[in-house]
């Protein structure tokens, strides 16, 4: 094989040791059991989002850029039409999506989810799962350990990388600043607001409130990092 392909040949080992994502911006986790519904108890609730977290502790990034995701029920029909045993299935998102969101998850909040999909689908065994299918761009990730936010005004937080030379964290700052600055000029011009989100360091922004239980950093606190 010629060199040109070493580079797609790492990126897809690194991706199935969980080091990151994959190139092509696919995921899949397979959860297996019932899931528990916005309606269980806490315990069980509780008990689903724990095992959902250690399925994804073995990935060692967080993606940061906008998500689609398809959730797949696979569980035997007749459970679900003769039985009030099933809970219904747009009950069962939110358990779901507390669990794949935070420091300790596969992304940082929901507002990063463009599309949502959940259905159900028969299958013959009684050994169901959920199948979760993620898309996104494989570019935009930051590896777990290194991931903070800069503190920006009105609320906003920027995510980047500590593992970065204090040289470039110092261009970094000052190209945020300068992107700050040109956004709020060009928001004035009513050019559009999504033509206008990724100035801010090249990342879609995220609101204080949806970066919880992560740790944040002034600018001046980033550049100053060794």
């Amino acid at each position: 094989m010629s060199d040109n392909g070493e580079p797609l040949i790492e990126a897809l080992e690194e991706a199935d040791a969980g080091v990151a994502p994959s190139p092509f911006g696919e995921l899949s986790v397979k959860i297996p059991g019932a899931p528990a519904s916005i309606q269980s108890k806490k315990a069980q609730r509780n008990a689903y989002i724990a095992q959902i977290k250690t399925e994804l502790s073995k990935f060692q990034f967080i993606l940061t850029g906008q998500i689609i995701l398809e959730i797949t029920w696979n569980v035997p029909a007749k459970s679900r039409y003769e039985t009030d045993a099933k809970a219904d299935i747009d009950n069962c998102l939110k358990p779901i999506i507390d669990a794949f969101t935070g420091p300790d998850g596969i992304m940082i909040d929901d507002c990063q989810l463009k599309g949502l999909y959940i259905s159900w689908t028969h299958i013959n065994s009684g050994d169901e799962y959920l199948h979760f299918q993620f898309k996104f761009d494989s570019d935009h990730y930051c590896e777990r350990d290194d991931l903070v936010f800069i503190r920006l005004e009105k609320g906003l937080r920027c995510p980047v990388n500590t593992n970065w030379p204090k040289e470039l964290k110092t261009i970094w700052v000052k190209a945020i600043q300068a992107g700050e600055d040109l956004k709020a000029i060009l928001e004035n011009e009513n050019v559009s607001y999504l033509t206008l989100a990724s100035m801010t360091g090249g990342a879609q922004p995220f609101h204080a409130t949806r970066t919880v239980g992560f740790r944040d950093l002034s600018p001046e606190e980033f550049a100053g990092e060794t």
